[in-house]
């Protein structure tokens, strides 16, 4: 064997030993049949705008849809039940709320139909003793087996470790030797049984019933993994605590969503998750990643073509850990595994994609230029009414350039807070003298300043924005090490779209979604 071919079998080799586990594949539409719609009340999506009876703005994946005339009757009295919701009843009801559902427009609601059997709790833990005696008794309610698994604590946590499991009457495993929380809930799952199971961490106070109101939304056959909104369990008044409240790494928002690629909620965090034991690889958390094996796992559930979702009608609670150290420090080691993901989902971390529209505006109004920034506006709206077709009103055309045009500052704001921000403190401190970087810092403070004012924090605005722009700030360091350090590129490259005139109606995506908080794809825990 040559030196060439010995050289392209050991990358190959590589490539091999590298690559992710490979997920089994899903039922087919066929297999999955329509039963499990028929007991599921379904609601409005919230934040899905319906315009004109037959056009929905909104959805995951995000788009501007024309719904067929056969879904339109259902669409319209599901979007007035809004989010008390109904039941589907005939076939061409079923058919319709599997379109929705399919598409982010309608989600199902989580409803207890009693104890379930069928489900195995995992819970990894390191040192944090007394939390996890909080979590087994909040999760005791709903008498489930429940598999510890300590990962390698220090002696003295570890004996208060196996005094909590044996009080609780969980099985205990023990690590020989640290591997993350990656590693510690793939031995919990693989000492469990049941076909579904509920990964918890230590740290999290779950609902008493949390497990058993979103088991039914497993009942679909396509449907991997639910995981609840977890917010904040706020316990002090320190000032990470109060901006945690509102702020939280952890908490995806109040909106249900499908989880996928190009929304946001584009990932789930494993602090409270139930998964399909059949959706998962072996092993199901890629050894390879001690931060963001959670986020792999979903998105490679994604990639196979599962169904992932996110219900926020059911809440847990984590702890917060109150210094500022471990605060910047945690959001540092979240943007250091952006490059690590990158490399194995490509493209899916790349920090903002701004169209070349939206910044001909921004830099227009920024210089005091609004007839080129309307002109530019024009161009975009006869865009969107192309690509929208004829079925589509005036007025749905001029709100979906509006916000596409939004979108474009939104993302600029973004990559100069985040994944740019030394560009972006230079873009402050050139404010007195350039009207271009007061134009650029608008954008970068649109989106704190709006959320503060939306959802304001029990901080005051200096602390609660210092706060963000030290959330960002830590973030976009760990991304950028990361980059430096693997020579990933993508996650600190933007990707700049070139507004061509279309040829025939598409549906528009990406970058129209306005991300109502910060891209929480890149945000990876």
């Amino acid at each position: 064997m040559n030196a060439k071919a010995a050289n392209a079998k050991a990358a190959t080799a590589k490539a091999t030993a590298s690559a992710p586990p490979a997920l089994p594949a899903p039922p087919s539409a066929d297999e999955r049949g329509t039963a499990f719609i028929k007991d599921m009340p379904l609601a409005w999506t919230t934040g899905v705008a319906f315009r004109d009876g037959k056009i929905t703005m909104g959805g995951s994946p995000w788009s501007v849809t024309t719904l067929p005339r056969r879904i339109r009757p259902f669409a319209q009295k599901l979007f007035v039940a809004g989010r008390t919701g109904l039941k589907a009843r005939g076939k061409t009801e079923v058919d319709a709320a599997i379109y929705l559902l399919d598409r982010g427009i309608a989600d199902p609601l989580p409803i207890s139909r009693g104890p379930v059997d069928d489900v195995d709790v995992v819970i990894p833990v390191y040192r944090h003793a007394a939390s996890l005696e909080r979590c087994l008794a909040a999760l005791a309610a709903e008498g489930l087996p429940v598999v510890v698994v300590d990962d390698a604590s220090p002696a003295a946590d570890a004996a208060r470790i196996a005094k909590a499991a044996a009080a609780h009457g969980a099985r205990l495993i023990v690590r020989p030797k640290n591997g993350g929380p990656g590693e510690a809930r793939t031995d919990g799952f693989n000492a469990s049984s049941a076909p579904f199971v509920a990964f918890v961490d230590a740290d999290v106070v779950a609902s008493v019933d949390w497990i058993s109101r979103l088991r039914p939304l497993l009942d679909d056959p396509l449907t991997a993994a639910v995981a609840p909104r977890v917010l904040a369990d706020v316990r002090g008044t320190s000032a990470v605590e109060l901006y945690e409240e509102t702020r939280s790494e952890l908490d995806m928002g109040a909106v249900p969503s499908r989880v996928v690629y190009g929304v946001s909620v584009g990932w789930l965090p494993t602090a409270s998750v139930i998964m399909r034991r059949a959706a998962t690889s072996d092993p199901p958390f890629e050894p390879g990643l001690r931060v963001g094996e959670d986020v792999d796992l979903v998105w490679r559930m994604d990639e196979a073509g599962w169904t992932v979702r996110y219900a926020p009608d059911v809440v847990n609670h984590h702890e917060v850990r109150t210094s500022l150290r471990d605060f910047a420090a945690r959001r540092v080691m979240y943007g250091g595994s952006a490059s690590e993901l990158e490399r194995r989902h490509p493209r899916r971390l790349i920090p903002a994609r701004p169209s070349l529209s939206g910044i001909g505006v921004l830099v227009s109004l920024s210089f005091r230029k609004p007839w080129i920034a309307a002109a530019i506006a024009g161009y975009e709206f006869l865009r969107v009414r192309r690509m929208l077709g004829a079925e589509a009103s005036v007025s749905v055309a001029v709100e979906q350039t509006a916000l596409s045009l939004w979108t474009d500052a939104f993302w600029v704001g973004h990559l100069l807070r985040r994944d740019w921000w030394p560009v972006g403190l230079g873009v402050l401190l050139a404010t007195p003298k350039s009207r271009l970087a007061r134009g650029v810092a608008a954008a970068m403070a649109w989106e704190p300043v709006r959320d503060h004012l939306i959802r304001p924090t029990r901080l005051g605005p200096v602390q609660s924005l210092a706060l963000r722009a030290l959330d960002d700030a830590s973030y976009g360091t760990g991304v950028i090490r990361g980059a430096l350090k693997t020579r990933v590129w993508n996650v600190i490259l933007p990707r700049v779209q070139v507004p061509t005139w279309p040829k025939k109606r598409q549906e528009l995506q990406e970058r129209q979604e306005p991300q109502e908080r910060s891209t929480q794809e890149n945000e990876t825990a």
